[in-house]
Parts: structure tokens; sequence; C-alpha cells
């Protein structure tokens, strides 16, 4: 693309230089090629302005800049700009003309956000319609699966993938929402033809400091980037909030007033019957998702498709056909028929939630193994504990992802929560901690290890460890059982 491309969708934009070809454009100079256009965004943590004298020795070309910045005088043909983030949000359907036809399914919460994505998607697979996910766990669609690093990737990324997403055939996109991706305005650009509201409990306060502004974060979704139907918890306070500034809503919960909500609701440790009042007719769901709490998170993609017009036997079959999600209540098959669970949970909510679930299952004790991950909201920890302590038989505290903090010390402000001690131990290695508890095990026990989910690694310090909770299970097995 040529610079002058670029000019014509920036009226207060300044030119200086000559116009330039280049083949991307990128926001990270560590990834700028010969070539390339660079532009400077300003972050939570630092400023892409810094970086311009690197990009340029990295062969780009072309800056976009805000107005008065002088890291690249004569050196580059400079594009300034009042405000580089808006800027981008202009430009980025230039470069990527066919994001913007992907229809958009934004799932924003605490929790939840994950399953509800995998549910839609499989509804949207059964009604005929193409479907794209960008999540936590991966990006996938046809032909392509590609890891995640964050839930939610940058807005130049954003664009590029789904670019491509639609010369795959994508007609729709689910995409979670992280609260940091909307307070970094990585979404700007887009708009989302249908929007899910899942929870809001205490996670993220290390960025966000409190809770009120964590809500204002997801509140952009719905305030900014909603051009459609919103579909919200109103079971949740925030919720509640959140379906005030907005227009005919689809709401869901527990209590009748919910345009969908549950008639009957039965858990096994096979999943889930429900039976749901909807303002589209009656639905009867079998799915395998275990814990009451997925009756929410099948509310959620109800409200979705229903809005999205599908028809209630598509999406009846879409649900039930879903065997699970990975790392979310997620069974660790094995020959002994020890009941062993492995789950994301690492929010005070989502590991009350997690055992509260599986205790309606279980007949004998329930184990838990958890820790809290470093460098993270420290005021999560004793709740954890307390929460742990109280809800479980035998809570066994070991190491998530300390990263730079001493594992001791966060084990001991989880500690700091704790009732009833003598239902604690402690074992900072997880692999041990794992091995201790199916040990500790009698058949009709119940082991709910949470924390990591679909994680296949541990970041201590600042490396990457190799560890996946449901291989350590199976290893434990092995070398317990002999199986």
């Amino acid at each position: 693309m040529m610079v002058h491309e670029l000019m014509r969708v920036l009226p207060e934009a300044f030119l200086e230089g000559p116009d330039r070809a280049f083949a991307a454009l990128r926001a990270d100079s560590l990834r700028v090629c010969a070539g390339d256009a660079f532009i400077a965004l300003k972050g939570s943590v630092t400023d892409g302005h810094r970086f311009i004298p690197d990009a340029i020795r990295a062969g780009s070309g072309v800056i976009i800049c805000n107005a008065g910045h002088d890291h690249a005088r004569g050196e580059a043909t400079l594009i300034r700009v009042p405000d580089t983030k808006k800027a981008l949000a202009l430009i980025l359907p230039v470069l990527y003309p066919k994001a913007p036809e992907v229809m958009m399914v934004g799932i924003t919460g605490t929790n939840g956000k994950t399953t509800t994505s995998y549910l839609v998607e499989s509804v949207l697979s059964h009604a005929g319609i193409t479907p794209g996910v960008m999540g936590t766990i991966n990006t996938r669609y046809p032909g392509h699966e590609i890891a995640s690093s964050v839930t939610t990737p940058g807005p130049i990324d954003l664009f590029e993938r789904l670019h491509e997403m639609h010369l795959a055939g994508v007609t729709a996109c689910i995409m979670e929402v992280s609260s940091h991706a909307l307070d970094q305005d990585r979404v700007a650009g887009l708009a989302f033809d249908y929007a899910a509201f899942t929870n809001l409990t205490q996670d993220h306060l290390d960025y966000h400091k409190d809770m009120d502004t964590y809500f204002s974060a997801k509140k952009r979704l719905f305030d900014h980037y909603l051009k459609g139907r919103a579909i919200i918890n109103t079971d949740d306070p925030h919720g509640r909030r959140l379906c005030q500034g907005l227009i005919s809503p689809v709401t869901y919960g527990l209590h009748d007033s919910a345009d969908i909500h549950p008639l009957a609701v039965s858990s096994t440790s096979e999943g889930l019957l429900l039976t749901l009042s909807t303002s589209s007719g009656g639905l009867t769901i079998r799915s395998a998702l275990r814990g009451e709490v997925n009756a929410y998170n099948i509310m959620a993609a109800v409200g979705v498709c229903q809005a999205m017009g599908i028809a209630n036997e598509r999406i009846v079959s879409g649900l039930e056909a879903v065997p699970g999600v990975p790392g979310r209540m997620e069974a660790v098959d094995n020959a002994e028929g020890l009941s062993i669970l492995v789950d994301y949970a690492h929010t005070p909510d989502a590991l009350e939630t997690a055992l509260k679930s599986a205790r309606q299952f279980t007949a004998g004790r329930l184990l838990a193994v958890f820790g809290c991950g470093g460098d993270r909201d420290r005021t999560k920890r004793p709740l954890m504990g307390a929460i742990a302590s109280a809800l479980s038989d035998l809570a066994i505290v070991t190491s998530d992802n300390p990263r730079t903090e001493d594992p001791s010390a966060i084990i001991e402000d989880i500690l700091q929560g704790v009732g009833d001690r003598s239902r604690v131990s402690v074992e900072p290695d997880r692999a041990a901690a794992i091995k201790k508890a199916i040990l500790a095990m009698g058949h009709n026990d119940c082991l709910v290890i949470a924390g990591k989910g679909h994680e296949n690694y541990q970041i201590i310090g600042t490396q990457k460890r190799d560890f996946d909770d449901k291989l350590c299970v199976r290893q434990c097995l092995k070398e317990i059982f002999g199986i």
C-alpha cells in the first residue's frame, strides 16, 4: 500500500517526506521488517514513540506518530496525526477491508467467556454458519488453530486475523473481549453485532485497582462498540446496572423475570439436564458440561443465538454436541475410575463455583489443589484460601504461576484467609501436590485441580516451563497404579 492511500482517511494528518510503499503495519518495533510501516502507540506500560529509532533501524521507512515528536525527523516519511490510537481505528479497515465484513459476537465478563464461546461456535456450525473464534485458549477458524498468548489480541493482529478469517469463509467471529483490551482500545475500529455479559467478580485489581473501574472497562463494549443486541446476565448486580443504559437487552438468569430462565436443572457427574423458558419457546437441553454454573453459560449462548435468529432445534443440537471445554471442569479419564477435574478457576468466585459444582455430584470427600498467580492481585489470595478451606474436605495449597514472586510468600498470603488449618496442607511443588491429593483419594471422592485449566506451562521467574495439569495427573496415576 502507498502512503497517499492512508492520507485519504486521515483528514487531520500532516505528511513529511515522499510517498512510499509499505508492506505491513506494525506497532511492535521488534516485529518490524524492511519495508514495513510503524505506528507509535502509547500503551499502559510504555510509549511506542520511544521505539521509533529502533523501527527505523529495522527497516521501516514510514512512521505514523503523534504531532510534536521528533524522533525520526529527516530519516523516514512521517505521517503526523493528533492521536495515533484514533488514527489506527481509521487505518485498519483500509489495510484489511474484509475484516469489517465479518459478523462480530463479543463475550465479556470475569468468568464463562471461553465456555460460552465454545457453545455459540457449535450452534453456529449446526446452523450452517461458518464461525471463527478468538479467545483465551486459541484463535481458530477453518484450516487454522493458533495458540493464544492473550485473551484479546492487539488491534493490528485483530484486524489482520479477521481479514484472513473472511478469506477462509468465516461469516461470524465469536470473540472473548477482555477488560484490558477494552481499557486499552484494542478493539478500536470494530463494531459488534451482538455482545454478551456473563458476570463480574473480583479479578485483575492489580490493573484496574477497584471494581468500579473494572466494571467501567467492561461497560465500554456496550457503550462504544455495540451496534446490535446485548445479552445480559441479570442475576449479576453489574448486569442489572448495565441493563439500565441499554435498549431492549435480552436478559437471562435463574429468576423467572429474565427473558431466558430455567424451569428445571439437574446436575450430575455426567453433565446437565436443563429445561429453559425463553421468549421464543421452551428448550430442553442435555449437556455434557458439568456443574450448575454451566446453566448460565448455556443461557448466554441461547440468548446470543436466538438474537441471531437461529431456530431452537439448531440451538439445542449445537449445544448438545459440545463434549466439553478444555480446562473447564474437564474430567481426566482414568482406569481407576477416580473423579478428577481440571478447571481454570483462578478467582475467588470461580473457585467457589467450581467447588460447589463438584460437591453436587460427590458422594465422598471433596479435595482441592490450587494456588494463586504471582505479580497479580494479592487481595484475592486470602479470599481463595478461605473458600477452599470452607468448601473442600482437604485443600492442598501449591504454586500456580509464581512469576517473579517467592512461591512461599504467595502461599503465606493464601493461608491468611484459611479458617480450619486442619483441612489444609501445603506443598509448593505443583506436581507433588497433585500426587499427594491423588494418594489421599478414595473411590467416592472428587478432586478439583484449579487455576491453570488448559494452560500447558508454569511461569517461574520470567521463564515458561512445560507443565500441564492433565498430563501431570496421568503421570501420577501411572506412578501410583501402574496404569
